[in-house]
């Protein structure tokens, strides 16, 4: 007999590791944009292709990459990584004809956008996973409820596997006791009228006639 609250724990799913992923995405993220980043910093480092030769910067493709693979979080971390090497040989300075606007201008247009990309592609990103992440803790909890049904499934056909038999077995039980004497019981009255009549039959000749 199977018991009720017994569960097998290799026919459930376990839990749906949903902590671990975010932190090993921040983690590939950042080992992915060290290396891309890194390795544009060599080539400019000597001179084997300056930023200066690229018609875009370099750093914006490895922003993106990372936006559309890791989302916002990814992005971001990119878009600052690409703003420091951007900036290994110096911080610009601004020359005295030049005013605020312009030298603002002329050393924050690529870091923001940089920042806006990041921004723009991580967010249909992040929206993206978000979803997948809901579909798949949806897909888990359905997987959960139909381990529990196929469980209760065998419970109950056990149960009635067992009810089968105890009930053909009560069938097959004989029950010719009480027929058997049923016979018995009725022809035991008329024999007892039968004894009582021929009584005075078997008297004989000595039988004295009452007055």
């Amino acid at each position: 007999m199977i018991n009720d609250n017994s569960a097998n724990p290799g026919s459930s799913p376990g839990p749906a590791p949903a902590s671990f992923l975010p932190y090993r995405s921040n983690g590939l993220a950042i080992a992915e944009g060290v290396l891309l980043l890194g390795g544009l910093a060599a080539l400019h480092y000597f001179d084997l292709l300056p930023f200066s030769t690229w018609p875009v910067h370099p750093c914006l493709f490895v922003v993106m990459l990372l936006s559309a693979q890791y989302g916002v979080q990814g992005g971001v971390l990119a878009a600052l990584g690409a703003i420091a090497i951007s900036h290994l040989d110096g911080w610009p300075v601004r020359p005295m004809d030049m005013t605020y606007a312009e030298y603002f201008q002329a050393a924050w247009a690529e870091p923001l956008a940089w920042v806006m990309a990041a921004l723009m592609v991580g967010l249909v990103t992040s929206h993206r996973n978000r979803l997948l992440q809901e579909q798949a803790v949806r897909l888990h909890k359905a997987a959960l409820a139909e381990s529990l049904i196929a469980e209760q499934y065998q419970v109950l056909a056990q149960r009635t596997h067992d009810l089968e038999r105890s009930l053909a077995g009560r069938a097959v039980t004989p029950e010719a006791g009480p027929e058997k004497e049923a016979p018995q019981d009725s022809k035991s009255p008329r024999r007892r009228q039968s004894a009582r009549t021929r009584k005075p039959e078997s008297a004989g000749p000595w039988t004295v006639d009452s007055p």
